[in-house]
């Protein structure tokens, strides 16, 4: 079926014949198609965003893409994640711009007034068209009162508005939102969190592009473990569902949980049920810092259960992707990325933002 034929082969495809053209433009087929891709790499280096692809089979291998997207004159711009196969970059003085590589679509937008803290993309999956949203977030502390300002930019109107939200101090939420940790799916954005207390608690925060605020979602199968010894990864499974890795600082061991159930538009997260999906123990196998340069998604073929890291090494500075399965460990390196880098993990999509 040619739902299921990658989206990179159906780009050349669109020009067969006005009937594949107007098919792969419907919205059906986008969203279905998007449904079965499969996750690659997102690098972005001070000059350059790469794509990279991983095959997973008897012997992995992989296959590195420019996305001719020139950052000589944007050195400053960083990587906020991904969202529908969209890169979101940003710069707190000249603006941002979103693009679909796949498709060569950008979107530039400009800065507001206010110096926000964070900037995320995602969409209001309340309706049944997409209401693609840029969101950023100014938090400010009064008394025993949080309050948090939002900026919104919606794609829809090209304008921003600014709204706020006043809770209770949370004197024990501690979030660990700097790093490569969050995720988007179902248009909301995803990170891990921990609550200081005695026994300890990780869970999921949320943001939810719909009602435009921040809350928990779940809690996480990691529990009584001090946030000084463990790393903690969020990332999507099956395109539907979160998948977490937990490594331990000291022994360099890593554990995987995925959800057992996809996760819907509209979940509370009441519901969430987590299975282990692999357990890594290889000697000398890179420390994992939740940081941006790191990011990994696990996979589950005919070839069995696989975990695939990509993550940088400091002397020298290189890139490198690290595939785990079963008995197999293999460590591929990118000759093309040899500087510092941002990573995120993506889906390339044929998906058009108005």
């Amino acid at each position: 079926m040619l739902v299921r034929v990658p989206p990179r082969s159906l780009v050349g495809f669109r020009s067969v014949c006005k009937q594949w053209k107007t098919l792969f433009n419907t919205k059906r087929f986008v969203n279905r198609n998007f449904a079965c891709g499969r996750s690659e790499f997102m690098l972005k280096t001070h000059s350059h965003i790469y794509a990279i692809s991983v095959n997973l089979n008897d012997d992995p291998s992989i296959k590195v893409s420019d996305l001719c997207f020139d950052l000589r004159r944007r050195r400053s711009y960083n990587l906020y994640g991904t969202c529908d196969g969209y890169f979101f970059i940003y710069d707190f003085l000249r603006g941002g711009v979103i693009s679909n590589p796949l498709l060569r679509h950008t979107k530039w937008f400009a800065e507001d007034s206010v110096p926000w803290d964070d900037r995320s993309m995602g969409y209001d999956g309340s309706r049944t068209e997409k209401i693609y949203k840029i969101i950023g977030i100014l938090t400010t502390y009064s008394l025993n009162k949080v309050v948090r300002r939002f900026s919104v930019f919606d794609f829809a109107t090209n304008a921003w508005k600014v709204t706020d939200h006043t809770s209770f101090h949370e004197r024990l939420i501690m979030d660990e939102s700097s790093g490569n940790s969050r995720v988007s799916l179902n248009g909301n954005l995803y990170w891990t969190a921990y609550k200081y207390c005695e026994t300890g608690q990780y869970f999921i925060r949320m943001l939810d592009f719909s009602k435009e605020k921040l809350k928990m979602f779940c809690i996480l199968p990691c529990k009584a473990k001090k946030s000084t010894t463990h790393t903690r990864i969020l990332s999507i499974y099956k395109g539907d569902r979160f998948s977490v890795m937990e490594q331990c600082k000291r022994t360099r061991e890593i554990e995987i949980w995925v959800t057992k159930n996809k996760i819907g538009n509209g979940d509370d997260g009441d519901d969430v049920v987590w299975i282990k999906f692999m357990t890594v123990s290889i000697p000398n196998f890179p420390l994992v810092l939740n940081h941006y340069s790191t990011s990994y998604f696990v996979d589950d073929n005919i070839y069995g259960k696989s975990f695939v890291l990509c993550c940088p090494t400091k002397k020298p500075k290189q890139a490198w992707v690290h595939i785990v399965r079963g008995d197999l460990y293999k460590k591929i390196k990118i000759d093309e990325v040899v500087c510092k880098f941002e990573s995120s993990v993506f889906v390339p999509s044929l998906i058009t933002i108005p």
